[in-house]
């Protein structure tokens, strides 16, 4: 059976540490750059100490990807927003951020059978060419979608945006875990237990910034836990990049003809445009998933029962 105890620890510690650390950076009133990354702040100390809460404390040397992303590259993600937050020039503060959004995908790979010759000359699975074109439309695609979602945190609220990646954080987490990577799902659960917390603290908290907080820390930890299931587990490309564009349906209430509907029916149907997809893709690992078991459990049988003939 399916042990719980693990996955309901890491949402309930995420979740509890960055509704506190929202509450906190709110007590009084902020200067407006703290209002914004504040978002970002909360979000990554509920991903440490659910991180901490299911053993995957960060450790150094980051030898493996999860230890590379809490070691690495979630203080990288908060020092960028923190210093993209300061900056008084949007344009500069998104050079920013797309240079942290080409860092992603080599500090995850790094010293991997994909980038490096770990058994011998010439033996990493990508040639340098190959591995420039993965890794710059890897950059690409984290940008396109971060910049798009930051595109409709304008038009709406970071709340909006929040509840949309937090549905998608929730079917990552699952699908990695169903994909074969337990340790990759708890990190996702993690998150998803922190964008819980923050989003429901930032109701009572006093942010007052209801359409510029910091997206950062979701929306790469979302694609960080992706990109470690696609290529550390066994999750199907199709499935990732469902995933990974499914919050950009949340777009669709913007049509012109969608934004004459009450504010109420349009959260309602932005979270449904995100929704309906993520439960098409679960329900696909889901069945790999079951499967993939049944078949084992078969191929198992012939063996079980010559042992008992042989004994």
């Amino acid at each position: 059976m399916f042990d719980m105890v693990l996955p309901a620890k890491a949402v309930l510690v995420g979740g509890l540490i960055a509704a506190v650390v929202m509450l906190l950076a709110a007590w009084r009133e902020p200067r407006p750059w703290r209002r914004s990354v504040c978002w970002s702040w909360a979000i990554g100390a509920g991903v440490l100490a659910a991180s901490g809460a299911t053993d995957q404390w960060p450790h150094w040397p980051a030898l493996e990807d999860r230890a590379r992303f809490l070691t690495l590259l979630l203080p990288l993600t908060l020092a960028v927003e923190t210093v993209a937050a300061t900056l008084r020039s949007s344009s500069a503060a998104w050079i920013v951020r797309l240079g942290l959004a080409a860092l992603v995908a080599p500090i995850l790979l790094h010293n991997t059978v994909y980038l490096a010759d770990l058994n011998g000359p010439n033996s990493a699975e990508w040639s340098p060419a190959q591995a420039t074109i993965v890794l710059c439309g890897l950059a690409a695609l984290l940008a396109l979608v971060w910049g798009m979602l930051s595109g409709l945190q304008s038009r709406t609220s970071t709340r909006d945006v929040l509840w949309a990646l937090l549905l998608d954080a929730l079917a990552t987490a699952i699908t990695v875990m169903l994909s074969g990577y337990y340790g990759g799902g708890l990190l996702g659960l993690g998150l998803a237990g922190a964008l819980i917390g923050a989003t429901l603290a930032s109701y009572v908290a006093r942010p007052q910034s209801p359409s510029s907080g910091s997206l950062g820390m979701s929306v790469i930890g979302i694609f960080a836990v992706l990109l470690v299931g696609r290529f550390f587990g066994t999750l199907p490309t199709g499935l990732a990049a469902c995933l990974l564009f499914a919050p950009l349906l949340a777009w669709t209430v913007e049509l012109p003809r969608l934004r004459t509907l009450a504010p109420g029916w349009r959260g309602a149907g932005r979270l449904a445009c995100v929704a309906v997809p993520l439960i098409v893709v679960v329900i696909l690992a889901q069945r790999t998933f079951t499967a993939t078991s049944v078949a084992g459990t078969r191929s198992s049988e012939p063996n079980a029962i010559r042992d008992r003939l042989e004994k």
